[in-house]
C-alpha cells in the first residue's frame, strides 16, 4: 500500500505551486457563486451629464439629456399592469428631431403616468402581402369598453386609387369634425349672376373649367332671393359633367339674380 508521503510532491517548490493554484481555484469559486446571486443597483457611464444608466431596482436602461437630468429615453418593462415593455421616448422634444423606426408589429403609446387609460394609442402596418398594405393609427380609450377611433391609409394592388378611412372600432361609426374648409376633388361649387333676358322666361348660364373626379355628377342650384315663389319661381342645373354644368334661373321680372350651385362627382 503506497504510503502518504508518497503521494506529495517530491519537492518543496513543486508543493507550494500546488498550493498556490489550488488557493487560486478556491478564489475563483467563490467570486463565480458571489456574481451568480449578486445584483447591481445602478450602472452609469459618467456620473453626471449625458449618460446611460442600467437601473437594477426598476430593471430600466436610462438615457439622460446633456443637463443631466431630463430623461430623453428609457426601454423598461411595463409598470402599469401590462405584459411586456418598451421604448419611451420623452423630453427635449422640440426644437431636437427624434425619429423611430418600426419595421414590424405594433408601437403603442402610453402617457409616463401609469394607469391612467385602460388602452393604449397604436400604429400599426398591416398587409396580406397580395392586395393591400395598410398603416393604421389608433387612439387610446380611457376605459376598456370606450369606442376608439382609426384613420386607416390603404393601398391596393393593380394602380387602384389608394383609401383613406376614417372609423371606430370593427368599422363602427366615427364623427369626423373638420375645424377649417373642407375640399375635395369630386367636389365644386360658386356662384353665378344671371340677368333674365326677359319675366318669367329661363335664362341660363354656362360654368366652365371644373376638374372633378368621379364618374357620375350630381348638380344642385338655388337662387339667393327672399322671393322664392313669388319674385324667382324657379333655378335648376342641367348638363351637368365633370367639366362644368348649365345654370338656369327664372324669375317674374328682368332684374339680376344670383344662384349657388354645387356638383358632386360620385
Amino acid at each position: 500500500m503506497p504510503r502518504q508521503l508518497d503521494q506529495l510532491p517530491p519537492d518543496p517548490t513543486s508543493l507550494a505551486r500546488r498550493l498556490a493554484a489550488l488557493e487560486r481555484e478556491v478564489r475563483e469559486l467563490r467570486a463565480a457563486r458571489r456574481l451568480s446571486s449578486a445584483t447591481a443597483e445602478l450602472i452609469r457611464t459618467a456620473a453626471s451629464g449625458p449618460r446611460v444608466e442600467i437601473n437594477g431596482t426598476t430593471q430600466a436602461v436610462d438615457l439622460y439629456g446633456d443637463d443631466g437630468t431630463t430623461l430623453l429615453a428609457e426601454l423598461a418593462t411595463n409598470t402599469s399592469g401590462t405584459p411586456g415593455g418598451g421604448l419611451w421616448t420623452r423630453g427635449l422634444q422640440d426644437p431636437y428631431n427624434m425619429s423611430a423606426f418600426l419595421g414590424g408589429g405594433e408601437l403603442t403609446f402610453q402617457p409616463v403616468q401609469s394607469g391612467l387609460v385602460d388602452t393604449a394609442a397604436a400604429v400599426s402596418y398591416d398587409t396580406d402581402s397580395t392586395q393591400f398594405a395598410d398603416l393604421i393609427l389608433t387612439s387610446g380609450a380611457i376605459g376598456a369598453s370606450d369606442m376608439r377611433a382609426r384613420i386607416i391609409l390603404e393601398t391596393v394592388t393593380a394602380g387602384q386609387p389608394a383609401w383613406v378611412y376614417v372609423t371606430g372600432d370593427q368599422s363602427a361609426p366615427c364623427n369626423l369634425d373638420v375645424n377649417g374648409v373642407l375640399t375635395a376633388a369630386n367636389l365644386a361649387w360658386g356662384q353665378v349672376s344671371i340677368t333674365p333676358s326677359a319675366a318669367n322666361t329661363p335664362t341660363s348660364v354656362n360654368v366652365t373649367g371644373l376638374n372633378l373626379q368621379g364618374t357620375t355628377f350630381l348638380g344642385w342650384a338655388v337662387a339667393t332671393t327672399a322671393v322664392p315663389g313669388s319674385g324667382v319661381t324657379g333655378s335648376s342645373a342641367t348638363n351637368v359633367t365633370s367639366t362644368g354644368l348649365t345654370v338656369w334661373t327664372t324669375r317674374t321680372t328682368t332684374a339680376q339674380t344670383f344662384v349657388n350651385w354645387l356638383v358632386i362627382g360620385i
